[in-house]
């Protein structure tokens, strides 16, 4: 029986996947708006001054960082601030998403990153990165994330990782002595790098701890955190990411990220009203994972 269920699920996997939602259940035995759980450990590379891995049902995905200085040039608004970065990477995983497509998938991981780095961009203080005396130089923060596993839901768990990553990271407290900038950067972009032998010792200060959760949409039906059998079945999927005080006062979060996609199997018209329901249902379940990253954090 089992033979014959994984065969019509190869052969007619949207049929395969309506017999479930007909009765209010999808084939990993979730309803329809439940989210899967979320896992984190922080610090998990010993080389590397901040780390996590994020595990969203069978997604994970793993995150470093690393610090270096940055210096800062004359334009306005750049002496002020600190900067984040994120790159993301597949591997041979990336190859089995969806299509199959390269180019696809590469464009994917790229508007994955984009996303990631553009939400920490808003959520982190970048202000509290410049380095106090120091006279035009700020902290870099760059983040490498790597995908081991891949289910659905990349964004969200690449969120995840970096957040909690960022959160086990300790900023140097002093900078002994720097070194001029790499070959063929700007001025404005050189980074310089610091004597290793000086111990962490300041926190990355958060404006709004993130979280988000991806809903598809799969006729009338929504599918809160879909797995990558049921992204590849939606009609469109829209991906949300919230912010919420690191206070942990909880309130109304902030929408720090929002993204509409219409491509997939039959795409789907997704209107006013329908983007409203899954915000909601975004909204819901992404609060379960701010406060699991509050509390882990």
């Amino acid at each position: 029986m089992e033979k014959e269920s994984q065969a019509f699920e190869k052969l007619y996997p949207q049929e395969f996947l309506q017999r479930f939602l007909a009765k209010g259940l999808r084939p990993d035995g979730r309803g329809l708006t439940s989210a899967r759980d979320v896992t984190v450990h922080v610090s998990p590379i010993s080389g590397s001054p901040g780390s996590a891995i994020a595990k969203v049902g069978n997604t994970t995905v793993v995150t470093s960082a690393e610090v270096s200085l940055l210096v800062l040039g004359g334009d306005e608004g750049d002496d002020d601030e600190g900067r984040v970065s994120h790159a993301l990477d597949v591997g041979p995983l990336g190859a089995t998403h969806n299509d199959g497509s390269v180019a696809k998938t590469r464009q994917q991981v790229a508007s994955v990153s984009g996303r990631v780095q553009g939400v920490l961009s808003r959520c982190v203080d970048l202000r509290s990165l410049k380095l106090e005396g120091e006279g035009g130089k700020a902290w870099l923060v760059g983040l490498k994330s790597v995908c081991l596993s891949l289910d659905g839901g990349l964004f969200d768990a690449a969120l995840a990782s970096c957040v909690a990553a960022l959160s086990s990271l300790r900023l140097p407290g002093e900078v002994r002595e720097v070194v001029g900038g790499g070959e063929g950067r700007e001025s404005s972009e050189a980074v310089v790098e610091m004597e290793e032998d000086r111990a962490p010792s300041r926190p990355v200060d958060f404006l709004l701890i993130p979280a988000a959760t991806a809903v598809s949409i799969h006729g009338d039906r929504l599918l809160a955190d879909p797995t990558a059998f049921e992204e590849a079945l939606a009609g469109a999927e829209v991906s949300a990411a919230w912010g919420w005080a690191p206070s942990g006062g909880g309130g109304d979060p902030e929408l720090v990220s929002l993204e509409v996609r219409s491509e997939g199997h039959g795409r789907a018209t997704v209107d006013a009203d329908v983007v409203h329901r899954c915000l909601a249902v975004s909204r819901r379940r992404s609060e379960a994972r701010w406060k699991g990253l509050l509390g882990g954090s």
